[in-house]
């Protein structure tokens, strides 16, 4: 039991190690990301810089949204109107005023059609699940990458 916890323990701070946290910059009043030794690695830039999820982070530049992974590299350049966290590996986005699904690579999975719409908190049963308003109804439907 101890081994187990050690190990566990173990893999956490390796992964919390290679992950890139946000930092404010008050000299240009902008968001960057410092890795876990303090050095920046990507200057700042951002009028907004989010925490990791499943490791992507939001960040807001020019009034749009966009992702960093946990290397600080942009992977989905700024271009949502909004962004919610990733949750089971998709994240809601709102473009144009409609709603729609990401997956981690940045792929649209499911087109901004909705007037509103959220994914499940990544349970095991709901995982790929998620509620949308369409025509003034609540509805759920299942997303996926086409991987």
């Amino acid at each position: 039991m101890k081994i187990i916890l050690l190990i566990s323990l173990l893999f956490c701070a390796i992964i919390l190690k290679a992950q890139v946290v946000p930092f404010y910059s008050a000299a240009n009043d902008k968001y960057g990301y410092k890795n876990d030794k303090g050095e920046v690695v990507i200057a700042p830039k951002y009028d907004l810089a989010y925490n990791l999820d499943e490791g992507m982070a939001a960040i807001k530049m020019d009034g749009k949204y966009g992702y960093v992974n946990k290397s600080g590299k942009e992977i989905i350049a700024p271009k949502y109107d909004n962004t919610w966290k990733f949750i089971g590996g998709f994240a809601a986005v709102k473009l144009g005023g409609k709603i729609g699904f990401i997956d981690l690579t940045g792929k649209e999975v499911t087109p901004p059609i909705y007037e509103e719409g959220y994914n499940y908190h990544g349970a095991c049963c709901y995982k790929g699940l998620a509620h949308v308003k369409q025509n003034g109804k609540w509805k759920v439907i299942k997303i996926e990458s086409a991987q």
